[in-house]
């Protein structure tokens, strides 16, 4: 088949990026033409790109046009390369930036690979798009049921992935020396993976760990983020000055625009005790599996895609949104869990309700993780078992979607 992508641009360290490049890769592999519509990509169309680190893309890659997210570019392209099949992974919100109803997308059958980060369905109008879609396709059975119960649409699900083999837990003897690397021998180590944006609420991960760290004396906030992210909303730095924390966090090094390859992503969870997300909300949350690969518990914002990902494997703690009792999400349908918890969301943009944690509750299940360490060793297990039935991308996410595209051979 001829396929068409819509996505971040492989140059850049993304979630879009990664799962797009994935999947590009498998069908490539797999026989199929691959074309990579790379947005925020400014260069003249390349092939056969080589990443540092020696990844190699071997398909077409394109730069964006005059204007966003291809707009002036989709169906003229679809009919020059007579795609088979089109498929996007962005927010739904971007394609409406993109005068995406308007657009002529024959020969291809669409696919849209969608998020939804909150609740109160999707961001105000894009329904539109998906309906427009042939093949809607949820990341998380979050967004799946969402669309459905808020606006009637049947989407297929299939769960962003991780590689299996290159997200692993080390031996405890490697682990030690990572360690010692970065001093933190003998700390219990809270890792983050995060972009420094607004969505992410790091100044509540900063406000946790001022709380964690009069409990736990040998406790350490490792980040793994850019502090002079382009994206972000506050100074993380002063931040931690405000709380005293200067000499609890420390940084990977990582580049909000560059990040790291997948060889040293491994190390970074492999010094981590827990896995700490103070999220408002996540489309699906790619830093949250590659952790549970590792078999690094996780403590993250009961909210969106945590119940299915980390509560429901039992990979993990949920945190409490602030001023809502615990709810079910799989009990109810998505309307009456938007009622239950609106007392803990604000509204953030496109009238999408974020999830606000409670600090406390936060500080409270890091330090019963602290205090378990028999329960980390199991939930550690259980999220490695749960990537490997479920969420391994090699063995069950590239076949699923071959499947549904219609190419398995």
């Amino acid at each position: 088949m001829k396929i068409t992508f819509l996505s971040d641009s492989p140059f850049i360290p993304t979630g879009y990026s990664d799962q797009a490049k994935k999947l590009a890769d498998f069908l490539t592999r797999r026989g199929h033409e691959i074309h990579y519509l790379a947005n925020a990509y400014q260069g003249a169309t390349i092939e056969h790109a080589e990443l540092e680190g020696g990844r190699k893309l071997n398909y077409k890659i394109y730069g964006q046009g005059m204007q966003p997210y291809f707009a002036d570019k989709i169906s003229p392209h679809l009919k020059e390369t007579n795609s088979d099949k089109f498929l996007i992974l962005l927010d739904t919100f971007m394609m409406m930036q993109s005068n995406f109803l308007q657009q002529d997308t024959s020969p291809a059958e669409t696919f849209f690979w969608f998020p939804s980060d909150g609740g109160a369905g999707l961001p105000a109008g894009c329904s539109q798009i998906l309906n427009k879609i042939d093949n809607p396709v949820a990341m998380a059975e979050f967004g799946q049921k969402q669309v459905k119960d808020y606006h009637d649409i049947n989407a297929h699900h299939i769960p962003h992935g991780v590689d299996a083999k290159m997200f692993y837990r080390l031996p405890d003897d490697q682990r030690n020396e990572l360690r010692k690397k970065h001093g933190l021998q003998d700390k219990f180590v809270i890792g983050v993976v995060a972009r420094n944006q607004p969505r992410k609420f790091l100044d509540r991960t900063i406000k946790s760990m001022k709380l964690v760290a009069e409990k736990v004396p040998n406790a350490i906030l490792f980040l793994h983020l850019d502090p002079n992210d382009p994206a972000q909303m506050w100074n993380i730095n002063n931040i931690i000055k405000r709380y005293n924390l200067e000499n609890r966090v420390i940084y990977s090094g990582m580049s909000a625009l560059k990040g790291f390859p997948y060889e040293k992503m491994n190390d970074v969870y492999n010094v981590m005790d827990c896995f700490f997300l103070s999220t408002s909300g996540e489309g699906f949350g790619i830093p949250i599996i590659e952790a549970m690969s590792c078999e690094v518990p996780v403590v993250a914002t009961d909210y969106t895609t945590t119940p299915e990902l980390v509560i429901k494997n039992k990979a993990g703690l949920g945190i409490n949104l602030a001023g809502v009792e615990t709810v079910d999400w799989f009990e109810l349908n998505s309307k009456d869990y938007d009622t239950k918890v609106m007392n803990g969301t604000m509204t953030g943009s496109w009238e999408v309700e974020r999830g606000i944690m409670d600090i406390n509750h936060a500080a409270f299940q890091i330090e019963k993780l602290y205090k378990n360490p028999e329960m980390c060793r199991e939930m550690g297990q259980n999220g490695r078992k749960a990537v490997l039935e479920k969420y391994d991308f090699e063995t069950m996410v590239g076949p699923a979607w071959e499947k549904l595209l219609g190419g398995e051979k």
